[in-house]
Formats: C-alpha cells, structure tokens, sequence
C-alpha cells in the first residue's frame, strides 16, 4: 500500500516503481481528502509514463470517520486505486 499525501507526486510514483521492481504484482494506492486528486495522478503517471501495460483494477471510494472532541464528528473522503502490472 502506497499512501499518497502533500509529498511531491514524483514521491510517490517512485515509490511504486521500486515496489514492482521488487516483484509486488498489486499496489494500493490511497488517499484522504485533498491529497485525492494527487492520487489519481500519480496512478495515470505511472500508466501513461512508465507502465503502458498497467490496468486500474479497482478503485473505491467512501469516507472515513475522525472524531475532533468528545461529541463532534467529521467525515474525510478518501479514495483507494488499486492497480496491476
């Protein structure tokens, strides 16, 4: 699992090069909130840069639940790619 956030998006694509290198057939890309659209990113970088034989096999969406203080609640978004060599 590659959990993608404010980092530079280069970070993470090299990260997943060195996972497949390593011998890894999946990787699960994830992210919350505003690092979503980094994800997506990062996933179609690596598709159209480095791996023209790279399937997206999943993606799904939801939200998690985070508590602030004793009573309050707050809903973050996330996404998770999972893609495939």
């Amino acid at each position: 699992m590659v959990i993608v956030g404010k980092k530079p998006k280069m970070r993470y694509v090299t990260a997943c090069i060195t996972l497949f290198n390593r011998g890894e057939k999946e990787i699960l890309l994830r992210a919350r909130g505003r690092s979503i659209s980094n994800c997506v990113d990062v996933a179609f970088l690596l598709k159209k840069s480095f791996y023209s034989n790279l399937k997206i096999k999943d993606i799904a969406i939801g939200y998690d639940e985070a508590e602030l203080d004793e009573n309050k609640k707050r809903y973050v978004s996330f996404i998770e790619i999972l893609i495939t060599k």
